[in-house]
């Protein structure tokens, strides 16, 4: 794409994450598609090919290839190359399906392999000694045998009703496919647990029975000598059978004995060590009953034996993959498993008292259910895509359009062309923690092997777990400049942070400033709802840039010695930054949108070039320049700067856990941004004709791109504070302008005369004077002597503010009401402006009074601004909603007592059981 075609992104675009797969939600986390989309089609064109080193699962190649491009993605993670091809190359729902049918009838010992796996966990109803298939078995901390287990009895639901899920104690059957027997004279099954800390059974479903028939024979793993061979089947109806097969019990006490099992060696075999750490291996092993090893063992075998397309083949593992935690003991709380974790070569043990020993097989259908709705969510828009083996293949008619190199993001490089990239997208992670590095170390021996195991990072999980200072900071800049070696000048590298962390954001810029790209746009998604966002755009000069910048005069630098950049420049820049940001916006900002404002800052004036180029240490090896500190310095001084107490223009309000800051000189900001986006909000729903909701953010985030956007929640109040059913299921507003024109006047009407009925004088603005009421204007409920008042002997306050308030009771020298009408919730000129420039007394209340449907957005636009609450608790400002004045107004009589229980977004008549003090004395 060229300069003159590229269309540019600078505006918020609102996530709209589809259907995803827990684990790789919980592990590999994936930027949103419509965001991904967006950028593509700003940035980059049909033909063009685009770099993610960063790719995790490919998110950014599959939105690449549906639109037409090539794509190449690195990650160094074999894991995440295999999610990467389930998703990228996975066939239609129904071959899935056929496969997995395949799956299920492949023979295992003579029998189909789910008949096979499902025996191991076949027992009988405890009431009515019905067959059934046991869901989960309970098993008491360290106990060597099950306390309870929990099946579905569909006999029972017939003839008892009841719940579906029922609870049982283990009987003689159960321990005898652990190879236990039940010691003589003991009516409760070994290793029982209180009650308590188990699932509640139903009463009268789980007592005991002296039948003795039996659920048809074991079915328990083979012993291990000799080794059956499993021939490849094909698929079939799913069984219904009776068990056919009597493997002989292993007794699970004996350790020894299992750990010589072929499974159990196979499997160790898939996991490397350092340093000779065998037990690791011992132990994470040990985190699976023998059964379920052994159905696990079972399911993986099948997989690489049975399947032979590489995208059916990754969906399977994939599914396999999310049976590992759930079945084994870290699965101790229904709905909760823990996290696995590895620190120093060894396990942390799970902390629960009970471990949920589950089907396996019954999980690992479900888990392949969730994996095909996920595949199939992303495969309506996918297109075709095909792996090239080297950067040359990609591109031309039936090429491959797909590059795979699972390699680190700072050696990606080595690999591509010089310049031969349009450009690079992706969301550079975090740092991996442990809990992540120990579940990939699992995942991949486990599924994939021991060669792709041997890749990962061992040294974490078998040393100390932890990371040198900066080891993130570099391993970043050492991607981004790979990266940028590999794009054409003039291409763009935009990143995409979900975090919204303040440090990680300027880690970044600073990076890809010593890569030398110039950063361009900075925007924040500020989103309770949907997740804090950062998203930046860089650029990499082309020729004529670095030629225009050689030729460009530089300005005088005061204060910097030897090029140098020196703490009075960062603390001007800092300066100029955040008071820009926040009269631009007219309302308080949080933490990160003011550090996005700085970083700004610090790229349009060059500053955060010199801070990237010139690290290290001075001749004498004094580390005494700004620049030599990295990240971690600057990100100090800022806050050092932004911290201060005597700040001469800003001043930091709120909550320290989340701190705001304002400006010391509140005049000098433009309107309220919360304001402008309600005024925005009608505009756009009264004008636009049809507009769905997704093309009604469109046009919000487009009127305030950059670090203008409003939060999300407070554009998601004002739509609801205005928006009504439209045709068709589009947008629309019942507010007209004529119509909230009348409504204000007369409400304006009914101020007047009740406070003539209470004796007290009225004014009405001058602008508001003329309009008509009722037929007549609205000067003429003014007497003669409330028309030629002037307004500073009423209230010491300057007269063209006193002349503005819509309505003013008074008693001149002993008390003065006075009152702001609005149909909108748009109070800043009344309160911020009008507001503060006439001065409260004790003698003087003012009230808002506002349409009822605007209260949930005036209660946000008070929650999300800390300056707004305290100008309305400073200037003794109350809400009076119109509905209530209404029924004051037509309740005979007049009393000022009455206004109390009115007053308020909460108002006293709103609250159930209270006195109504309104409606009776």
């Amino acid at each position: 794409m060229t300069e003159a075609e590229r269309t540019g992104l600078d505006h918020v675009v609102l996530p709209r994450r589809l259907p995803g797969l827990a684990l790789l939600e919980r592990y590999l986390p994936p930027p949103p598609d419509n965001l991904l989309d967006a950028e593509l089609a700003a940035f980059a064109a049909p033909g063009d090919t685009v770099l993610d080193p960063w790719a995790g699962t490919g998110w950014t190649a599959r939105r690449a290839v549906a639109h037409g491009m090539r794509a190449v993605a690195a990650d160094p993670s074999p894991f995440a190359q295999l999610a990467a091809i389930a998703f990228l190359t996975a066939p239609e729902p129904a071959v899935l399906d056929a496969a997995f049918a395949q799956l299920a009838a492949a023979k295992r010992v003579d029998l189909p392999l789910r008949q096979h796996l499902e025996e191991l966990y076949a027992s009988r109803c405890p009431v009515c000694r019905h067959p059934v298939v046991v869901d989960q078995f309970i098993w008491p901390r360290d106990a060597d045998a099950p306390g309870r287990k929990i099946y579905r009895c569909s006999a029972c639901e017939a003839a008892l009703g009841g719940p579906e899920e029922r609870v049982g104690a283990v009987d003689e059957v159960d321990l005898a496919k652990l190879g236990i027997e039940r010691p003589a004279g003991s009516p409760e099954p070994v290793g029982d647990a209180p009650p308590d800390e188990l699932p509640p059974a139903p009463i009268g479903l789980t007592a005991g029975s002296d039948d003795d028939d039996t659920l048809g024979d074991g079915g328990d793993p083979p012993p291990p000598p000799p080794l059956a061979v499993d021939p490849p089947a094909s698929g079939a109806d799913r069984p219904r059978f009776a068990s056919t097969v009597i493997p002989e019990p292993v007794p699970v006490a004996a350790a020894d004995g299992l750990r010589q099992s072929p499974q159990y060696l196979e499997l160790r075999g898939r996991f490397p060590v350092l340093d000779d750490h065998d037990e690791l291996v011992d132990e994470l092993l040990d985190l699976f009953t023998p059964r379920n090893l052994y159905a696990l063992h079972a399911i993986g075998s099948k997989i690489e034996s049975e399947l032979r397309d590489p995208g059916t083949m990754a969906v399977m593992r994939l599914a396999l993959v999310a049976c590992l935690l759930p079945a084994s003991r870290l699965n101790g709380y229904p709905g909760r498993v823990a996290s696995l974790r590895i620190a120093g070569g060894h396990v942390r043990q799970p902390a629960s008292r009970h471990q949920r020993e589950l089907n396996v097989w019954r999980a690992f259908e479900q888990a392949y259910r969730d994996v095909r709705t996920a595949v199939a969510a992303v495969a309506l828009e996918r297109q075709e895509a095909t792996f090239a083996a080297e950067y040359g293949e990609l591109g031309g008619i039936g090429a491959a359009n797909v590059l795979w190199l699972r390699t680190r993001a700072a050696v990606v490089g080595q690999y591509l062309p010089a310049e031969g990239i349009d450009l690079v997208l992706g969301s550079p992670p975090p740092g991996a923690t442990i809990d992540e590095l120990s579940f990939e170390y699992l995942a991949t021996g486990w599924v994939i092997g021991r060669e792709a195991a041997e890749t990962l990072r061992l040294e974490p999980i078998f040393g100390n777990g932890g990371h040198s200072d900066g080891a993130e900071a570099t391993a970043l800049r050492h991607g981004l400049a790979s990266a940028a070696g590999a794009l054409k000048p003039g291409g763009w590298c935009n990143l995409l942070l979900d975090d919204g962390s303040p440090e990680r954001l300027l880690g970044v810029a600073l990076a890809g400033s010593a890569a030398g790209l110039q950063l361009t746009d900075i925007i924040h998604r500020e989103s309770a709802r949907s997740g804090d966002g950062v998203v930046l755009h860089l650029r990499k000069p082309s020729g004529e840039d670095r030629l225009r910048e050689a030729v460009r005069p530089s300005p005088l630098r005061l204060g910097a010695e030897d090029g140098h950049l020196t703490y009075p420049e960062l603390a001007g820049a800092i300066d100029r930054a955040v008071v820009g940001l926040l009269r631009d916006r007219g309302e308080p900002a949080g933490l990160t949108r003011v550090v996005a404002a700085i970083v700004a800052e610090l790229g349009l004036s060059g500053l955060l070039r010199r801070l990237a180029t010139a690290r290290g240490t001075d001749a004498e090896g004094r580390e005494d320049r700004i620049e030599g500190g990295g990240p971690q310095l600057v990100g100090s001084l800022i806050r050092e700067e932004l911290w201060r107490d005597d700040h001469p223009t800003l001043v930091r309000i709120g909550d320290e856990a989340r701190p705001q800051w304002w400006l010391q000189a509140p005049e000098l900001a433009e309107r309220p941004l919360a304001d402008r986006v309600e005024w925005a909000t009608w505009s756009i729903l009264s004008t636009a004709g049809r507009i769905d909701e997704a093309g009604f953010f469109d046009r919000i985030y487009r009127l305030f791109p950059g670090l203008q956007a409003p939060d999300e929640e407070l554009v998601r109040a004002c739509l609801a504070s205005y928006v009504a059913p439209g045709e068709r299921g589009s947008l629309a507003t019942a507010d007209e302008l004529a119509g909230r024109t009348e409504d204000h006047a007369r409400t304006i009407v009914a101020l007047v005369e009740y406070g003539h009925r209470l004796g007290l004088r009225a004014w009405i603005a001058a602008r508001e004077q003329d309009r008509p009421a009722g037929g007549i204007p609205l000067v003429e409920r003014l007497t003669d002597e409330e028309r030629r008042v002037y307004l500073p002997l009423v209230v010491r306050a300057p007269a063209d503010a006193l002349g503005a308030v819509d309505v003013i009771w008074y008693l001149r020298g002993k008390l003065a009401f006075l009152f702001e009408v609005e149909w909108t919730a748009m109070i800043g000129d009344a309160v911020l402006r009008r507001g503060r420039e006439i001065p409260g007394n004790d003698q003087q209340a003012r009230f808002l009074v506002v349409p009822a449907e605007r209260s949930e957005l005036l209660r946000l636009k008070l929650q999300r601004s800390p300056w707004l609450r305290a100008e309305m608790e400073r200037q003794n400002w109350h809400v009076l909603k119109w509905p209530h004045l209404d029924t004051l107004a037509a309740r005979p009589g007049a009393r000022m007592e009455w206004l109390e229980p009115i007053l308020g977004l909460d108002p006293l008549i709103e609250r159930g059981g209270e006195q109504l003090t309104m409606f009776g004395e």
